[in-house]
């Protein structure tokens, strides 16, 4: 089949006869795909078959011509038409104009004329059909780079090399919000570490494409891209708020899951400083991973449990199996904070996203970070913030 599709409409035999035996249609790559003899006929034809070429007379019966180019252009903008009328309907060809026609002959058709109207069509279809391949190649090449266009972007970006208006064209192009992430979670992979990485290389992108698959499971409400460094820093650029203990449900889930051990911190995102902002979480994540296995797990317990009003130093030496005076020692030496600074510092943290983010009380934001006292809770925060929890939520 020919590259062309040719639609005749006219409700004379005769001339759809002479027009379609005038022409060598193979000759330009066309075929004459169907022929009709009155407009209703024609925009059936022309829908059915996505036709490129419409040779139409405009004094048809049921439906004439005028009107079935306009359906039929609606449908099919690219299609190009050609009127083929007599003397005495001349008067539509303004109408014909308006509708883009590519030219207007009069009965009886003249073959020649015919053939370098056809010509110039080819050529236009064929110039078409080339921009239109080669946006197909350019828009799959992107597509084929588009995460390595992304990883590029996230790392010129953290580094300071991009200016505020191509930071938000870069996003809009990677389809993106066009305004920047608003938090992020930046993840340590313990065992993607290269210089205590025992996996081969192919076991280890194997073990990253599954924890970017779960990270994207886990995430699935929540706008998110993922950034990669250097393997074992995984980061998640949000744009969204999330809720404080979404980074304990991602370690979790890849544990049990995946058998791989990450390592958290969420972090509020200043875009005007992200070189820093990223620099300092890499740092604190680095710091903690140092930390004795000991001290991990109680920070972990603490970030488990901090709503838990009866959580104790007791309870978390406890279930660690160490005397309360060895942890409480051990928590002093390597965080230089006590558990009780510890303690407050993750409750009041998750308070100030809880007053900023919903209507809740005071009262109900005490009992939700694990205060049984309203009193002793605003106490400590005024002590911590310097302003009442009732003046921390007010504020714009």
């Amino acid at each position: 089949m020919s590259e062309w599709k040719v639609l005749i409409a006219d409700d004379e035999f005769i001339i759809r006869d002479g027009v379609r035996s005038s022409v060598n249609w193979s000759d330009y790559g066309m075929e004459v795909i169907a022929e009709a003899e009155d407009g209703e006929e024609a925009v059936e034809l022309a829908l059915e078959h996505e036709i490129d070429i419409l040779l139409i007379d405009l004094n048809m019966p049921i439906m004439n011509g005028i009107t079935a180019m306009k359906r039929i252009k609606e449908i099919l903008p690219e299609c190009r038409m050609v009127v083929i009328s007599g003397y005495d309907d001349f008067r539509y060809a303004q109408e014909a104009i308006r509708l883009q026609v590519e030219d207007y002959l009069l009965k009886p058709v003249n073959p020649d004329k015919l053939v370098e109207i056809l010509v110039e069509i080819k050529q236009q279809l064929e110039i078409k059909k080339q921009e239109e391949d080669y946006l197909h190649q350019a828009s799959s090449q992107v597509k084929k780079n588009h995460e390595q266009l992304r990883q590029r972007f996230f790392h010129d970006w953290i580094e300071g090399r991009l200016e505020e208006s191509e930071v938000a064209g870069q996003l809009q192009f990677l389809n993106l919000p066009h305004d920047p992430p608003t938090s992020f979670i930046m993840l340590k992979w313990a065992e993607g570490e290269a210089e205590h990485n025992l996996l081969e290389e192919a076991d280890r992108q194997q073990q990253l494409q599954a924890i970017k698959e779960l990270l994207d499971e886990v995430m699935t409400d929540y706008l998110h891209a993922i950034f990669i460094e250097d393997a074992h820093f995984i980061t998640l650029f949000l744009w969204k708020e999330v809720r404080s203990d979404v980074t304990i449900e991602i370690e979790e889930r890849v544990m049990e899951q995946l058998n791989q051990r990450l390592y958290s911190k969420y972090i509020p995102l200043d875009a005007t400083n992200i070189t820093v902002q990223y620099k300092e979480t890499k740092q604190e994540l680095n710091q903690y991973m140092r930390l004795s296995p000991l001290v991990k797990q109680s920070l972990q317990y603490i970030r488990k449990h901090y709503r838990d009003p009866d959580v104790t130093l007791e309870t978390i030496a406890a279930s660690l199996h160490v005397s309360t005076v060895y942890l409480s020692r051990m928590i002093k030496q390597e965080l230089g904070k006590s558990y009780v600074q510890i303690l407050t510092h993750m409750r009041l943290r998750a308070a100030k996203e809880l007053l900023q983010t919903t209507d809740l009380s005071i009262r109900e934001v005490a009992e939700r970070v694990g205060y049984d006292s309203q009193h002793y809770f605003s106490t400590a925060f005024r002590k911590s913030v310097g302003i009442t929890p009732k003046q921390y939520k007010q504020q714009d």
